[in-house]
């Protein structure tokens, strides 16, 4: 009886295998494909990665020898070869601070609006968009500016943000909103140690401006002139009463 039950087991087994071993070994191969992918890829990340890294030593090597010629070259090569990576964001503020001391101030814009197209998502773009705000102010185009300025206040870049917020304002003569903006950016306080002028910024704008030519006060003439008359007064009373002695010693002689 036992013997027909094992029997009984096996074309059971057998059944079972016919109708589910082929998806079972197609899972297997799948499941077994699809790590060993992510393993190669992931290693072939890690492979780019030090790739940038290392190229990304020519750069910083560069600068600490203030070869700006090698730096300029040092940072497109690190921008074309590893343009996804972290790198290439970090050589693309390199080649825009260039821009800026070479006053290239179109080239600076563009090298940070490339940063933002290819790196929209990473953190650094808040960076390139407050750079290129500073950047459109000094060409005189601070309306420009405010459209990269709009961060939440979670943002840990909102306090810069609206310093910088506060001088496109300022440029565009709207003052009050300049002084809402400055004041937004010194609330924690992180900002004016680094910034001592915010203070000097905020303060000149709390003030009132002072014009002496309007507000000079003029003497009336009749205050100048009861004010000659009392000083004629005066003068005459002391002559007087300096000169009465004398009278008195001449008439007892």
């Amino acid at each position: 009886m036992s013997y027909q039950t094992e029997e009984q087991q096996v074309e059971d087994l057998k059944e079972w295998w016919k109708d589910n071993g082929t998806p079972l070994i197609v899972g297997a191969v799948l499941g077994l494909s699809g790590f060993a992918g992510w393993k190669y890829w992931n290693e072939e990340q890690i492979i780019t990665e030090t790739k940038a890294s290392d190229s990304f030593l020519t750069v910083t090597k560069a600068l600490g020898e203030d070869k700006l010629e090698d730096l300029s070259n040092a940072s497109q090569t690190v921008k074309a070869n590893f343009p996804d990576s972290s790198y290439a964001i970090l050589s693309a503020f390199q080649l825009a601070k260039r821009a800026v001391d070479d006053n290239n101030l179109d080239k600076a814009v563009m090298e940070l609006e490339w940063v933002l197209s290819n790196h929209g998502s990473n953190d650094l773009a808040s960076i390139a968009k407050i750079r290129i705000a500073r950047v459109l102010i000094s060409q005189n185009e601070a309306e420009k500016a405010l459209s990269y300025l709009n961060f939440t206040k979670e943002s840990g870049y909102a306090e810069m943000a609206n310093l910088v917020k506060g001088d496109a304002l300022l440029s565009l003569g709207k003052n009050t909103e300049a002084l809402e903006a400055y004041q937004a950016a010194s609330n924690t306080g992180k900002l004016t140690a680094n910034h001592p002028t915010l203070k000097i910024k905020i303060a000149s704008l709390q003030t009132p401006a002072f014009d002496l030519e309007e507000t000079e006060v003029a003497v009336p003439d009749s205050t100048a002139d009861s004010t000659i008359d009392q000083v004629v007064n005066e003068t005459e009373e002391n002559e007087t009463g300096a000169s009465s002695p004398e009278k008195k010693d001449g008439e007892s002689k």
